[in-house]
């Protein structure tokens, strides 16, 4: 992370000065979305990578994602990451632990991989963007791809 690099460290005007940037390279529900909201409590429902190889695509890689959203009503969304070139995951349920209790796993694991922490996305070129997530149990997501597309499936 280059600007929520931790509790006590934070640049906040900073990142929304960055991500200004890079919203009209999104189409429009997405960019709607990266101005209003965030994921952030959103609980993972699912996370999917589909390779969708066929010998003629370049980065035939997509990830997908459900969420629900903290929010009252605010319902379900999916976000895709397009075009995908480097995807690292480093779920670790021993990690998500209590402060004060450092060999007790925060509700006992039954939150899995546990809801949305925060998020940096960044560009990493003219044409890739560079997403890095963090979840409340610790776990740490990186991608780097071409498009992130957000839109809502559920309400």
């Amino acid at each position: 992370m280059k600007y929520f690099v931790d509790d006590d460290h934070w640049d906040v005007l900073g990142y929304v000065e960055e991500l200004k940037k890079i919203l009209p390279r999104f189409n429009k529900e997405t960019l709607n979305f990266l101005k209003r909201h965030s994921f952030h409590d959103g609980k993972v429902v699912s996370l999917t990578v589909l390779n969708q190889e066929n010998g003629i695509t370049k980065d035939p890689t997509t990830i997908k994602m459900i969420i629900e959203q903290y929010e009252e009503g605010a319902g379900m969304f999916e976000i895709q990451w397009l075009n995908v070139r480097k995807f690292l995951m480093d779920f670790d349920i021993t990690r998500n632990v209590y402060g004060n209790k450092p060999n007790e796993i925060v509700f006992g694991g039954r939150k899995g991989i546990d809801e949305w922490g925060y998020d940096e996305i960044l560009p990493l070129s003219k044409r890739k963007l560079q997403h890095e997530i963090i979840l409340h149990s610790q776990t740490k997501i990186l991608i780097h791809c071409s498009d992130i597309k957000i839109r809502k499936v559920k309400t």
